[in-house]
């Protein structure tokens, strides 16, 4: 099954892909820091604190558009000439409003892509809960394969021999680590196979990011806003229950939720899901980074040479997609 690519404003040509890489790098560069943010409150239940992701970053996400609106607004009128002096409307005033839900299709892809958010985190959270966070952790080696395969199957992305040795490389470094566990790591398959699903949708949108994530976010942020509501009212949540720097940092978890995805949004939409997969080996080993030189987490040998192999992988593919870039820049001028 091959889909077609999504509809844009503007043709997709090379000097387009570097913004769509930067967006990549600054949402895993985010990712990767989350554990500093999230040791904030780290006495707060995990599932509150998803709830308040869900909540706050769904909120955050449609102020965000409903002032986009506004502003679109303004600038339509004012570029729009008045037709009862015979002027002739401009392109801009041609264009209508797009609409704040979108057609039955988009919104169905978009609603469904916030269930596999949605259950992404909450498998995580329930493999941190469980004493399983190594299985989660591995889960985010395993997704740029899965989205390279997707890449594949679903928008015929093709890689150069260079590039099968870069996923050859990593894929080494994914399995040997897969075998330190000693059995197969569901939770790695169900947390890669749901965000890797989750990059293949928002690739099909034609809405703004933001847009398409505050669409997204919408049906979960009901249940999410029920649970808050109940936390404060029975006093079981953390939220408002007196302590204001827990309060701040759990209404903050809007912008940490918000940020990364809006960038990962540009970044789908712009570049290959391969050339997003790979860059995605920048979170894991930046939460890697900061368990061992932060929290002091003790070095396993097995993971070192994991890591030497996906960095490898990571090093030869990015060489490969620079020198295809420059082959393709000179061929589009």
């Amino acid at each position: 099954m091959r889909l077609r690519e999504p509809i844009s404003d503007k043709p997709v040509s090379p000097a387009a892909a570097p913004g769509g890489t930067l967006a990549a790098v600054g949402a895993f560069l985010l990712w990767g820091l989350f554990p500093l943010y999230w040791a904030q409150i780290s006495s707060v239940p995990a599932i509150e604190v998803i709830w308040h992701r869900i909540l706050w970053g769904g909120v955050l996400a449609w102020i965000i558009v409903a002032a986009g609106r506004v502003v679109r607004r303004r600038t339509l009128n004012a570029t729009r000439p008045d037709r009862s002096s015979g002027g002739h409307v401009t392109d801009g005033g041609d264009r209508s409003m797009p609409p704040l839900f979108p057609g039955k299709a988009v919104a169905w892809l978009l609603l469904f892509n916030g269930v596999l958010l949605g259950g992404n985190w909450l498998v995580y959270v329930w493999a941190v809960s469980s004493g399983r966070t190594l299985d989660a952790s591995l889960g985010y080696y395993i997704n740029p394969l899965v989205s390279v395969v997707f890449g594949m199957i679903f928008f015929g992305e093709r890689l150069v021999p260079l590039q099968w040795v870069a996923v050859a490389s990593a894929a080494a470094g994914v399995l040997y680590m897969t075998f330190q566990l000693g059995y197969f790591p569901w939770v790695s398959v169900t947390l890669a196979a749901t965000f890797g699903l989750y990059g293949v949708v928002k690739k099909k949108t034609t809405l703004s990011s933001i847009h398409g994530l505050a669409v997204e976010l919408t049906p979960v942020m009901v249940v999410a806003a029920v649970m808050v509501v109940h936390g404060v009212l029975t006093g079981t949540g953390r939220f408002l229950a007196g302590d204001p720097a827990t309060t701040a940092y759990l209404f903050g978890a809007s912008a940490v939720t918000v940020a990364p995805l809006l960038l990962f949004g540009i970044a789908a939409r712009r570049i290959r899901l391969a050339d997003v997969g790979f860059l995605q080996y920048i979170a894991p080993t930046l939460m890697f980074i900061i368990a061992v030189a932060v929290f002091h987490d003790p070095i396993r040998p097995g993971r070192i040479v994991g890591f030497a192999f996906v960095w490898l992988g990571l090093s030869i593919y990015t060489y490969s997609n620079m020198r295809e870039r420059r082959h393709a820049r000179r061929g589009f001028h």
